[in-house]
């Protein structure tokens, strides 16, 4: 069982990441680690500083750092056979696809939606209703929503006045096409691959196994910047043998709770803005 799981918690500025580094190195010092210690940082700027300061804390420790997507992206390609078997998808190298390529090969996908005029909003260009579709897969992924739910959450999110249903219908329905496609090719994009791991990969008892034996301490920096499928990742870190500890560093006074199922409808409003520009996607 976990031997020491815990919250450090503080005002900003307070010192927080350098106390989860002075623990990392205590723990390394007075044991002999088996395997890596993994550090989680919110995005990749603060993984790039995490890492510098860890080599200079401890660098003599064999540790490694991610973000969360890019944990889950390289995973996802590690263990890409696994969902082959349990997709039943070609057995094939998957391939990400950059922002710029998915919204061309969308837009050329539902070419049908827009002749028909179900995917069409009233302010908002035929480039920015793609982009901004695509933008719902990922955040559905991110909430533990599943893209044959989305549908019904932008239904149930929006009156008529923003959007009629059958708008919703054919978003819903476009998304999982689009899933469809890129599955049947090997494509991956950061929606997908978000999808992939909360609910194919991180349960599959073969990936448990070999998750388990890789690391020997969790560390975790800004937790409460994370997508709430997070919170399955670190429960599975708490409820396993191993690693020995994890460790969750958070702002604020209180301890924060990361949810199962983040407000994914909360999130829309934004997304779908007649008036909101998209905003520029970063993956590590």
């Amino acid at each position: 069982m976990l031997q020491d799981s815990i919250w450090i918690t503080g005002s900003a500025r307070s010192g927080k990441t350098q106390r989860l580094i002075q623990h990392f190195s205590t723990w390394a010092k007075n044991t002999t680690p088996a395997a890596e210690a993994l550090f989680f940082a919110a995005t990749g700027d603060n993984r790039l500083d995490l890492a510098d300061r860890i080599t200079t804390a401890a660098g003599q420790f064999r540790f490694d750092t991610a973000t969360p997507i890019g944990f889950f992206q390289d995973e996802v390609t590690l263990f890409f056979p696994l969902m082959v078997q349990q997709l039943g998808l070609k057995d094939q190298f998957p391939l990400r696809l950059r922002p710029e390529t998915e919204q061309e090969l969308a837009t050329g996908l539902w070419r049908s939606l827009f002749s028909e005029g179900n995917l069409q909003q009233a302010g908002v260009s035929d480039y920015y209703l793609v982009r901004r579709t695509l933008d719902l897969l990922q955040l559905a992924a991110a909430s533990g929503t599943p893209p044959e739910e989305i549908a019904a959450v932008l239904k149930a999110g929006f009156s008529e006045q923003e959007g009629a249903p059958e708008l919703w219908e054919a978003i819903g329905a476009g998304l999982e096409q689009w899933r469809t496609w890129l599955l049947e090719r090997g494509l991956l994009t950061y929606g997908v691959i978000t999808e992939l791991y909360w609910r194919y990969l991180l349960p599959h008892p073969v990936y448990q196994q070999q998750l388990q034996q890789r690391y020997w301490a969790v560390l975790v920096d800004d937790v409460d910047e994370y997508p709430a499928i997070a919170r399955s990742l670190f429960e599975f870190f708490s409820r396993s043998r191993y690693p020995d500890r994890v460790y969750l560093q958070s702002p604020g006074s209180n301890s924060p709770r990361l949810r199962s199922r983040s407000p994914f409808s909360s999130r829309l409003s934004p997304a779908l803005s007649t008036n909101r520009k998209p905003e520029p996607r970063s993956c590590r």
